[in-house]
C-alpha cells in the first residue's frame, strides 16, 4: 500500500493541507449535470470524489481505462450508493464517441481531464501525446460548445515555456480551448504543477523503493517543483468553475517551490517513523524533456489577482485563431499517419518558445529509418 494519508502530506510538503470548498460551494454543484474525462486519472478521479459528494443530479465518468473507469465506479458507489453515476468507456480521441457521451449526459458542466502526463514518455510517443493532448482536446471542447455546456480544461506548468512534447501539446490545448471563446461561449484552463502522490509520480516510486529496500532514483536534488495535493488541486478547479471565469487562463498559486532534495529527505524522515531502514540514493540526470526549475508563466505574461487569493488570472500575448486551426489540420494529418516529424513541426510552428530536445528529433529519426527499410523488421520476425 503506497497512499498518503493528510498527515504524511503535510509532513511532505512542510504546511497544513487547506480545506478550499464551502458549504456553499458544494450547494452549488447539487441539481447539475456534470462530466469528466480522464475520470480513472488521479486528477479525474479526485475530481469525481469531490463532485460526487456535492451531490449532482448525474455524473458522467469518461476514461478509455477499462480497469480505472470500474475501479472509480466502485469506489464511488460504495461511499455514495444513491448516486446518479454514469461510467462511459470512450476514447476522447474518438470524436464520434465523445459526441455520443455528450447526447446521452447533456452535461452543465465538463471537466476536461483526460491527458498523457508522463515528460519522458511523451517524448518518445510524440504523436500519441499529439493525439490525446491536442485533437482529444479539440473534440471534447467542440462538443462542449455544441451542446451548451461550460468547460474546464485541467492544464499544466509545463505548458509555460515548455521544454517537453508534453508541454508543448498541453500549451496547443490551451490554444485550441481559448480560441473557442464567444460572447456565448467561454471555457476556463486551469494551470498547475505537480500533484503530491498521484499515480506514478516522484512520491509513490521513493515510498516503493524504501519499502523494498532498493536505492531511489533522483535526477538532480537541486531542481525545484511546484506542488500541491489533488485534494487542493480539484477544489481550486471547482472554485474557478463556480466563480465564472472564461476565455481565460487560470494559475492556481502552489506556494514556493520544493526543491526535489530536500523533498527527498522528509520522504526518508517519513518512512524512518514507520521503520523503514534509509536506503542508497541514486543520481540518474534529469531525463528527457524535463527542467530543472520549473516556470510560472512565460515570457510577456502578467498575473491578475481574483477574489480568491490562490486564483490568478494569466493575461498572455495571443495567437491568431487562423493559425491555431491550421495547426490543428496539420496535426490530424501527422498523427493519421503516425509522423512524429511532422508532428513536431506543427508543435514548433505554434507554440512559442518550444524547441524539440536531441531525444525526441533523435527518436524521430529512427523511427523514419525504420520505416524507410523494413528489411530490419523482416529480418527480426524472420529470427522469431
Amino acid at each position: 500500500m503506497t497512499g498518503f494519508t493528510q498527515l504524511e502530506l503535510e509532513q511532505l510538503l512542510d504546511r497544513p493541507v487547506r480545506r478550499i470548498l464551502s458549504e456553499a460551494d458544494r450547494r452549488a454543484f447539487s441539481g447539475r449535470r456534470v462530466l469528466i474525462t480522464g475520470a480513472g486519472g488521479s486528477i479525474g478521479s479526485e475530481l469525481a470524489r469531490q463532485v460526487a459528494a456535492c451531490g449532482p443530479s448525474r455524473l458522467t465518468l469518461v476514461d478509455h481505462s477499462e480497469h480505472a473507469l470500474f475501479q472509480i465506479e466502485r469506489e464511488l458507489l460504495g461511499v455514495l450508493p444513491a448516486a446518479a453515476i454514469d461510467p462511459v468507456l470512450a476514447d476522447v480521441t474518438r470524436g464520434a464517441f465523445v459526441r455520443q457521451a455528450f447526447r446521452l449526459a447533456r452535461p452543465h458542466v465538463v471537466y476536461h481531464a483526460a491527458a498523457y502526463k508522463h515528460v519522458t514518455m511523451s517524448e518518445r510517443a510524440v504523436c500519441a501525446a499529439a493525439n490525446a493532448n491536442v485533437l482529444g482536446t479539440a473534440h471534447v471542447v467542440a462538443a462542449a460548445r455544441n451542446g451548451g455546456a461550460r468547460f474546464i480544461l485541467i492544464s499544466s506548468d509545463k505548458a509555460a515555456a515548455p521544454a517537453s512534447v508534453m508541454g508543448a501539446t498541453k500549451r496547443l490545448a490551451e490554444l485550441v480551448v481559448t480560441r473557442e471563446a464567444s460572447a456565448t461561449f467561454r471555457p476556463a484552463v486551469v494551470r498547475f504543477g505537480n500533484v503530491l502522490g498521484s499515480s506514478g509520480s516522484l512520491l509513490t516510486i521513493l515510498r516503493e523503493c524504501i519499502r523494498e529496500g532498493r536505492s531511489v532514483p533522483v535526477t538532480d536534488p537541486d531542481a525545484t517543483r511546484y506542488f500541491m495535493t489533488a485534494g487542493e488541486a480539484v477544489s481550486l478547479v471547482m472554485k474557478v468553475d463556480l466563480a465564472g471565469h472564461g476565455g481565460e487562463t487560470c494559475w492556481l498559486d502552489m506556494g514556493d517551490p520544493i526543491r526535489i532534495g530536500d523533498l527527498v529527505e522528509r520522504m526518508f524522515a517519513l518512512e524512518a517513523s514507520n521503520g523503514y531502514g534509509r536506503v542508497p540514493v541514486d543520481l540518474i540526470g534529469l531525463r528527457p524533456g524535463e527542467k530543472r526549475q520549473e516556470r510560472l508563466v512565460e515570457q510577456g505574461t502578467s498575473m491578475t489577482a481574483t477574489r480568491h487569493p490562490r486564483i490568478w488570472v494569466a493575461r498572455q500575448p495571443g495567437v491568431e485563431p487562423s493559425r491555431v486551426a491550421e495547426a490543428l489540420r496539420a496535426l490530424r494529418r501527422a498523427v493519421a499517419r503516425a509522423d512524429s516529424a511532422a508532428a513536431l513541426r506543427v508543435l514548433a510552428s505554434c507554440v512559442d518558445e518550444f524547441e524539440p530536445t536531441s531525444d525526441a528529433l533523435a527518436l524521430v529519426r529512427a523511427q523514419r529509418l525504420a520505416s524507410a527499410d523494413p528489411a530490419p523488421v523482416r529480418r527480426l520476425a524472420q529470427a522469431g
